[in-house]
């Protein structure tokens, strides 16, 4: 088949469409959101260790209640602990899901934990510290990289002064 005047090639009309369709392409990236949440990633692992900490308060709280170990010692441990929820309720962004108290009174009420002896709380001591590493680590901010890492440090000591006891 001859080539007239007016006669257009498929290989003129297939990359006139290719660079239609990468022109329109790139036209909608700055459209497109790349994290599909209202919750960034770094407020997603502070959520997360939130949560564990408010847990790991109730429990020192519920050993303290029964006299489940030396009072001065658990009530020193319970104030870093709500030092460390008060540091990472700070670190979160002004609006956050955590922030707001319709999001809180809606959350279902976990009962408060069985008191656990000075042993099952070093374990929860260990565990959460040892937790931390990996949560640092998904950390974008180093900021908040740190805080992480801190909070797990203080956590390993606590294991250690839960150990001596």
């Amino acid at each position: 088949m001859g080539q007239g005047i007016g006669c257009v090639s498929r290989r003129t009309v297939l990359g006139a469409a290719l660079a239609g369709a990468a022109a329109a392409g790139l036209a909608g990236c700055g459209t497109v959101e790349w994290y599909p949440s209202d919750v960034s990633p770094d407020e997603h692992v502070l959520l997360s260790v939130l949560r564990e900490k408010e847990r790991l308060v109730a429990r020192y709280e519920a050993a303290a209640a029964e006299g489940a170990g030396p009072a001065d010692l658990l009530g020193r441990l319970l104030e870093n602990h709500l030092s460390h929820l008060d540091a990472l309720l700070e670190a979160l962004p002004e609006d956050s899901e955590a922030l707001s108290p319709e999001d809180a009174s809606a959350a279902p009420q976990e009962e408060t934990p069985a008191a656990t002896d000075t042993a099952g709380l070093r374990a929860l001591e260990i565990s959460a510290a040892g937790a931390r590493i990996d949560q640092a680590a998904a950390l974008s901010d180093p900021g908040l990289s740190q805080l992480v890492s801190a909070i797990g440090a203080c956590e390993a000591g606590h294991a250690r002064l839960l150990a001596d006891d």
